[in-house]
């Protein structure tokens, strides 16, 4: 009986212990006081910058931040970024931000900094992400008692958590789960509502400081003051009600300036500076990139010309002139500037003096420092005062929605322009679709590209961002399958190839590389199954059944696919890890180049990776050339015969501005370490992909010649979805021409544009194509049956004989018509036609005028000769 109570007495003691460290570790995660921490005398923050820098060394964002010219983690001042570090090093250690934990924090920081000099290798664990998801998702008493090892443990206990997480997640694979997440394909942009959020967020500080110093009874006055304030903002309140509760639980109810400052380090609440925001609003509205760096780089371009400084107005288009911050707004941005962010920083009023004499009207080219010294100054605007603004609003997570199919429509836009000076490509991301039919111009549109698919830890083909994994165009339900890829079948109508983009990001490779090299390969060998399989299936419609019931079989029902695009960003660069890739690609090459359908095997790569890791030139110069560079010249790889039999291409995400990155993009291949055969083999098989913003159509002319002149096509990202524009109605002057359709029709055609495009015909004819070639099976086998009866039923003979003007109308002209119209306009037919059309045209003519000219004369040899009239003796007519 003692010893069963004793037992009790113990387990209850045991869950008040667990529930005390559980109330203390519900606000690990709140806000730091700045106004605690810059009490400190530059001596205790240096020491706390050094031990800040023992733990997180090697952190690529450390690094980044350190790197800054500002010094802002080594010069002893407790400034934002030091600030920023000191909240991580809170979190990664669950210490929490109340009572007089700054003393806490120091002696932690301490310690841990003794146990990373002790034990790096282990303490990169303790700060990873992987090790805090695990640790999170742990059962709730484990995960606060490991919590309580971060925040107070000794050394040797936390190599024993360090130790216990390793043994959990390496040997035993369930445990070992992939994030949700690692699934989910993200897009950057900033919309018209986000700018909204952005001028909402200025108007939250402007509304608080009105409450400034006034003392409340209790924190729920002070929610219902802050409610009254800010009832305009509906969405911004529910989130700052959260931020009240963390904050006032230990402060007095009182709206001090120490809390405003406080959400102006809050990434939900840091407003961005106007006349930044006015200038983004115009510039990079509503434009969507696939990747960070893009828009990152984007947005850098933007504000770089938006200062201003060093600019000549004879290198530069209008709307880049137009954009410089005229003299009153820039210096509004300076008084901000030196009051805001960058507050106390070191040589900073300096800095902008000059970046203001920069600013004017330049006689000479500026010095190269200048521009080393304006690009610094972008970035550090960048980093300290966009970014923490836009953090929260930017990185978008559609959702994929199967009662939203893909629907496209060309509206009598023609087939693919013949003249093409090589590949257009268009992504289509499948946000884009909502559920209404959406005008393609498809002449303009070489292929295109479905984004939207990726593969799971098995290497499994599934829809990205479904919340259900659908795999709906692998799906055995021929319903359900017909209706998400009947797009295929319309682009192909237009002669468009498709593609599918299949896309992993950064987290699922971080799961890839903690695996074993046989899974790794095996994981990669299965999405070669997948591949082959999806792009092999049939689509059975009721053309592809007719067309194989007249054939008996013969001609096969067309596939669901012509060809796969892979986009695997942040691919690891281990010397491993791309044997492993160059392994499954060749596989894959020779797995579908097999099938004999004419497939591509495509790599979508960012600007920012080529030439590295995987993406080395001589490396990507393997996957492009299927033929033997030593047997073939040099001419002939760079003709554009030999161009389209090589079935790789290497599509590339240009960075902003396009002006110095393309010409970066050819300078860096042309000085790689490849000869000049295989750098014209390389250039001739890579795609520049932009994302133009509609806004700056002059330089879309040029980079549009330009990559028509030095690469093997253009890509856009995402395709132009618009009205058809036919080139008959199209202005002579680029500046009247709105439409990318229109650009592309007059700036990349390999003949010189004069404004006449495909005629009427020639585009009825190849949409339809399907119906000519069915009308002409039938009319061709009438003519052979008829021709048959001809010479078998002498009663027959008679008929066509008597009725051949008849026969030959409704006919035989019509079937020769039919069958010039294929051979001039059907893509397929139209290489035999293509240099023989007038021979053709005799051929055709001259036996129909043969046919007309024979039955003639055979009709006048066969009528009775007339007797002569005679007389008689008498007179009389005999």
């Amino acid at each position: 009986m003692k010893k069963s109570f004793l037992m009790w007495m113990v387990l209850v003691f045991y869950c008040w212990c667990i529930s005390a460290v559980s109330a203390r570790d519900y606000y690990y995660d709140r806000l730091l006081n700045p106004n605690e921490f810059k009490k400190l005398d530059n001596y205790t923050v240096s020491q706390m910058q050094q031990n800040l820098a023992t733990i997180y060394q090697n952190n690529r964002h450390w690094m980044r931040d350190v790197a800054q010219s500002r010094h802002p983690l080594t010069d002893g001042r407790m400034g934002p970024v030091t600030l920023f570090w000191l909240q991580r090093f809170i979190k990664d250690f669950k210490i929490e931000p109340i009572g007089s934990y700054v003393h806490e924090t120091i002696l932690r920081l301490e310690d841990i900094a003794s146990f990373a000099n002790m034990f790096p290798e282990e303490t990169k664990i303790l700060i990873s992400h992987d090790f805090s998801y695990w640790n999170d998702d742990r059962p709730e008493l484990q995960m606060y008692h490991y919590y309580s090892v971060r925040r107070d443990g000794t050394h040797q206990a936390l190599l024993d958590l360090v130790h216990l997480y390793q043994q959990i997640i390496d040997p035993l694979p369930d445990s070992a789960k992939i994030n949700k997440n690692k699934f989910i394909t993200y897009y950057y942009q900033l919309t018209a509502e986000d700018f909204k959020v952005l001028q909402d967020k200025n108007q939250i500080h402007e509304q608080l400081s009105k409450l400034e110093n006034k003392q409340f009874d209790n924190i729920s006055a002070l929610k219902e003051a802050v409610s009254a304030a800010l009832k305009d903002y509906p969405d911004q309140l529910d989130q700052l009600m959260s931020v009240i509760q963390r904050y006032y639980r230990y402060a007095d109810p009182v709206i001090s300036q120490s809390f405003i400052d406080v959400l102006k380090g809050d990434p939900l609440f840091t407003s961005l500076n106007s006349v930044l925001a006015d200038l983004l609003d115009k510039t990079i509205s509503d434009v969507a990139y696939p990747d960070k760096h893009l828009f990152e780089q984007a947005v850098k371009s933007k504000i770089y010309a938006g200062i201003g400084a060093c600019q000549h107005d004879d290198q530069q288009n209008d709307y880049v002139l137009n954009l410089k911050i005229n003299d009153k707004n820039f210096k509004k941005l300076i008084e901000d500037l030196l009051t805001g962010p960058y507050e106390g920083i070191h040589d900073f009023s300096n800095r902008l003096k000059i970046i203001d004499q920069l600013r004017m009207p330049q006689k000479d080219k500026c010095k190269e420092a200048d521009l080393e010294s304006i690009d610094k100054f972008v970035t550090d605007l960048y980093v300290s005062v966009v970014h923490p603004a836009i953090a929260s609003l930017y990185k978008k997570n559609p959702i994929y929605s199967e009662a939203m199919p893909v629907q496209w429509d060309g509206r009598g836009c023609g087939c693919v322009l013949n003249d093409l000076s090589g590949t257009v490509y268009g992504f289509y991301p499948f946000w884009l679709a909502n559920g209404e039919t959406q005008t393609v111009n498809f002449s303009v549109l070489s292929r295109v590209a479905y984004y939207g698919l990726s593969f799971d830890e098995n290497g499994a083909i599934m829809q990205a961002n479904s919340q259900h994994n659908q795999k709906t165009v692998l799906s055995t339900d021929e319903t359900i399958r017909a209706s998400q890829i009947a797009f295929v079948q319309v682009a192909r109508k237009y002669t468009s190839k498709v593609d599918w983009v299949i896309h992993n990001d950064k987290p699922y490779w971080n799961w890839w590389k903690t695996q074993s090299i046989e899974t790794k390969a095996t994981i990669l060998k299965t999405l070669t199954e997948d591949i082959v399989h999806l792009l092999n299936r049939q689509i059975t419609n009721h053309f592809s059944q007719i067309g194989q019931n007249i054939t008996f079989g013969a001609v096969t029902a067309p596939t669901q696919g012509d060809g796969i695009t892979l986009y695997f960003n942040d691919f690891p660069g281990d010397p491993d890890s791309i044997a492993i890739f160059n392994r499954f690609f060749a596989d894959l090459q020779k797995r579908l180049f097999a099938a004999k359908h004419d497939y591509f095997v495509n790599i979508l790569v960012p600007q920012s990776v080529l030439g590295k890791g995987l993406y080395r030139y001589s490396n990507i110069l393997s996957w492009v050339d299927d033929t033997k560079i030593s047997s073939v010249n040099a001419g002939s790889l760079l003709s554009s015969s030999q161009n389209e039999n090589l079935k790789t291409k290497i599509l590339v995400l240009i960075e902003e501005p396009t002006t110095n990155a393309k010409k970066k993009l050819r300078f860096d291949i042309e000085h790689s370490e490849l000869h000049g055969v295989e750098r014209g083999l390389l250039l001739r098989n890579i795609i520049p992909v932009i994302q133009f913003d509609g806004r700056n159509w002059k330089q879309l002319e040029d980079d549009v010649v330009y990559f028509k002149d030095n690469f093997g096509g253009i890509g856009f990202w995402p395709l132009m979805i618009d009205k058809p524009e036919t080139a008959e109605k199209m202005p002579l002057r680029y500046d009247d021409i709105k439409s990318v359709s229109g650009y592309v029709v007059r700036f990349f055609q390999a003949s010189t544009w004069r404004g006449d495009g495909d005629s009427f015909i020639d585009k009825f004819v190849c949409e339809n194509r399907i119906y000519f070639r069915m009308s002409l099976n039938f009319m061709t086998i009438v003519c052979v049956l008829l021709a048959g009866l001809y010479f078998y039923s002498c009663r027959i003979r008679y008929r066509i004989k008597n009725y051949y003007v008849l026969y030959l109308s409704i006919l035989i002209i019509p079937t020769l018509i039919i069958a010039l119209l294929l051979l001039t306009y059907d893509p397929v037919l139209e290489p035999i036609s293509k240099g023989n059309l007038p021979l053709i045209l005799i051929l055709f003519g001259g036996a129909a005028i043969s046919i007309i000219f024979y039955q003639s004369w055979k009709k006048q040899m066969k009528k009775p000769s007339r007797p002569r009239m005679q007389l008689s003796s008498n007179g009389q007519v005999d």
